[in-house]
């Protein structure tokens, strides 16, 4: 961290370093109910679909029908000839630039010269009513002249079908970390294991596809867009039209379900709906049907991994060398930085002294992948939790305690050399859940096959690093006006998607000004907001309220000097709380909260305040891959029961016992809607969601074959065990937790399956009939 740094951010460094000491809590660390919960129970939530707009029009995607082609023609065919057919919007009504992409430009707002996956857009058909909207698009004409494709990334990596010319290669990029001399050290490792692991597609199944309005007004655009940063829709959308970014205004509407693909999906979306409305010079609803959402939105990312590790008698770690191939689909999109992730997490939450891990982004003819829950993380955590069990078992140790003997602790260096020098609970995380779950006794007692079937029980752990990566800068924003009669409004640009960000938030600025949370009005997800950064890697909290903190900490200040004149006392004596002022060492000394508020006006306080926060980094090494990797992790540890029906491959997930390190919980009855939630998104990832893909055509685009979980599915899942292990940069010390209960999810239930019938999964998703066939090769049926 440089001095400038420092010196530049001090008081806000002493800001939160007081509130990191702080023992004593009115509203965080308590289950307050959600902000938005009364509008969604009560029907009164407005989604995007519900924003009704005079002279209003419709408009769906035209879908290419061929996997890489050159494009001919396309036109309105007999579409045209409808009454309610407005306009047929192509790559050629682009008034600025047709480029969507996030790091990489290879991606257009609608497919232009060539299309490169089947369902990619390749135009909008414009008109007067949805329902014609649909079926419209069915009659627009659209001539491509196909060419060879290619769907396999290891066949796509030897260059014989180029899909992006400009590129050169199908190789997007390479990623490496390293540390010490893996390859020698597994030479010298008394144990190897070796395997490969494969994982598909997982789709976000979010109970709102896709969906943007677009108002064009005297040059103006208000898009009033489900996305999880309404800056970089703002930024995109203004590319595409050629105008300035402040000619556009994004409004966040309540948004049904994100899971990251609404962070991809919605400056997408919002660019393709701006160029419709500028053409046409009418409001536009541009919005995805569920088959739309399946064939044309992103996905997490497909897998393939190399793993290798080893570990001496002792039971200790000595290597892991890993090879991560992701199949980025058509294109880079976030490939690059999940990629990364993955490359940067492949040892797991473990010391291990020697480490080669490498990545390599493929193009493929296949839709592309995308922002996705863990975010690279649950693809790499896989093979490595799997790695682990099958090293333990070499070793004739027990899974659990082999993790212990190796876990990331204070003090420790992770894979990338980087220092931990505080803020890491796992070991305790481990230690707690294998108490509470009765592991010992029950991994003695099952693994046996009784009338048919057979329990096991399996751990795995995770960690993740929080905030953007490496060097990469990162900082949050947010700005608070205190209105004289002492009502206050908190301007955010984090989005709230279910999360319950907002909530916490609120609970924050309740905390740092001692008045109830009904007196905080909170304005989220909007361009008009500062810029806090993406709602995504688990920062929404963790950062948005580390901005929000800041700003409230200023006029808290502000409130006690004005304060501490009025009753003769330090500025230091001046507790607010319940919304009173008042003198500690003479609490009859008091005055209301607005009475407060009214001295500071008058008094010439300033009653508005920025809570900017820079997020110190180190530096990282690109050329050996070593350096800070994140400036924090959150952990998970999770111990899953499973029961396996031998006869049919069907795998019933019972309990589940999860442990979670990310720093102080502000409010614990939102932290374990997440957890359960991302246990139950893991579990359909691991055993129920397969997308079927055929010569780059999706098969099954609808919920009819692509099953997730259901109430049925939902096993027992028993209280979280929080290991609050205080981030220094974090608000009251907390870090992020929306993903991390996913990401250990499908290897704890694969390790389980191990136990219970000897069988190893080295596929994600393992649905039943992929067990009952493993079942079968290993009793030789």
């Amino acid at each position: 961290m440089s001095s400038s740094l420092i010196e530049v951010q001090r008081e806000e460094f002493s800001i939160l370093d007081s509130w990191l000491k702080a023992r004593e809590f009115i509203v965080v660390g308590k289950s307050v109910r959600r902000v938005d919960s009364l509008e969604k129970v009560l029907g009164r939530a407005r989604y995007v679909e519900d924003y009704l707009v005079e002279g209003m029009t419709y408009a769906r995607i035209v879908k290419s029908s061929v996997p890489h082609g050159l494009i001919e023609s396309i036109s309105p065919g007999e579409a045209s000839s409808h009454p309610d057919f407005i306009d047929l919007i192509t790559a050629e009504d682009v008034p600025g630039q047709n480029q969507v992409g996030y790091y990489i430009s290879d991606q257009p707002a609608l497919a232009e010269g060539k299309v490169r996956f089947h369902g990619e857009p390749v135009a909008l058909v414009v008109a007067r009513k949805p329902e014609s909207a649909e079926l419209l698009r069915s009659m627009v004409e659209v001539r491509v002249k196909p060419l060879p494709a290619v769907f396999d990334p290891l066949e796509a990596m030897k260059d014989q079908v180029i899909i992006h010319e400009e590129v050169g290669s199908n190789v997007v990029i390479k990623t490496h970390i390293g540390k010490g001399d893996a390859e020698k050290a597994l030479e010298e490792s008394d144990y190897v294991v070796e395997n490969e692991y494969r994982m598909g597609y997982q789709d976000h199944a979010y109970i709102e596809p896709e969906g943007v309005l677009a108002i064009p007004k005297d040059g103006e655009y208000t898009v009033i867009a489900p996305a999880q940063y309404p800056h970089l829709a703002q930024l995109i959308s203004a590319r595409v039209l050629g105008v300035p970014q402040s000619k556009v205004r994004v409004i966040q509407p309540m948004i049904g379900g994100a899971f990251g693909g609404k962070d991809d999906m919605g400056p997408i979306l919002a660019a393709q709906a701006v160029v419709a409305a500028h053409k046409t010079g009418k409001p536009v609803l541009l919005t995805y049907s569920r088959e739309d959402s399946f064939t044309s939105h992103c996905k997490r990312d497909p897998a393939i991994i190399y793993y290798k590790s080893g570990a001496s008698k002792e039971g200790r770690l000595t290597a892991v060398q890993v090879r991560i191939i992701f199949d980025a689909g058509a294109y880079a999109n976030r490939g690059p930085f999940t990629l990364w992730r993955a490359t940067a997490h492949a040892s797991g939450p473990y010391e291990v002294p020697n480490v080669d891990s490498r990545g390599f982004l493929v193009y493929t003819n296949k839709v592309y992948q995308g922002s996705f829950r863990g975010f690279g993380n649950p693809q790499v955590q896989f093979a490595a939790e799997r790695q682990m069990d099958e090293l333990a078992e070499k070793l004739g140790i027990d899974p659990l305690e082999f993790r212990l003997m190796n876990i990331l602790k204070p003090g420790s260096r992770t894979c990338t050399n980087q220092l931990l020098d505080h803020s890491v609970g796992i070991g305790e995380a481990l230690r707690r859940v294998a108490e509470a779950s009765g592991w010992r006794e029950k991994r003695r007692r099952y693994g046996r096959i009784e009338n048919g079937k057979a329990r096991g029980i399996g751990v795995a752990c995770a960690w993740h690093g929080i905030s953007t990566s490496r060097g990469v800068p990162d900082w949050c924003n947010a700005y608070i006006n205190v209105a004289k009669d002492g009502s206050v409004s908190v301007y955010t640009g984090i989005v709230e998607f279910g999360q319950g960000s907002h909530t916490g938030i609120l609970q924050i600025v309740s905390e740092a000004l001692g008045i109830p949370v009904e007196k905080i009005n909170l304005i989220g997800g909007t361009s008009d907001a500062p810029d806090t950064g993406a709602t995504h890697g688990s920062r929404g909290l963790s950062f948005g309220g580390t901005a929000a903190l800041i700003a409230a900490t200023k006029i808290r200040k502000a409130v006690q000097r004005v304060a501490a004149r009025s009753f003769g006392c330090s500025p230091d004596d001046v507790e607010l709380r319940d919304g009173w002022v008042y003198c500690r060492r003479d609490p009859e000394k008091r005055m209301r909260w607005e009475e407060a508020v009214k001295a500071c006006y008058l008094q010439g306080e300033e009653m508005s305040a920025t809570g900017y926060f820079f997020m110190p980094k180190e530096r990282f090494d690109e050329k050996k891959g070593q350096g800070q990797a994140y400036v924090v992790f959150s952990y998970m540890a999770i111990i899953t029961e499973v029961e396996v029906d031998v006869e049919t491959g069907l795998t019933r997930v019972l309990k589940v016992w999860p442990a979670l390190c990310a720093g102080r919980i502000i409010n614990p009855e939102l932290a374990k809607g997440q957890v359960d939630g991302a246990i139950l998104q893991g579990l359909g990832y691991m055993l129920l969601e397969e997308i079927k893909v055929e010569d780059g055509r999706i098969l099954n685009p609808a919920f009819t074959d692509y099953l997730v979980p259901t109430i049925m599915d939902l096993p027992e899942i028993m209280d979280p065990i929080y290991v609050e292990d205080y981030f220094k940069y974090g608000p009251m010390g907390a870090k992020g937790l929306a993903e991390m209960a996913l990401i250990p999810m499908a290897p704890a239930i694969g390790n389980a399956i191990k136990h219970a019938v000897g069988v190893s999964p080295r596929e994600v998703p393992y649905p039943a009939e992929k067990l009952y066939m493993d079942l079968r090769r290993v009793r030789g049926g």
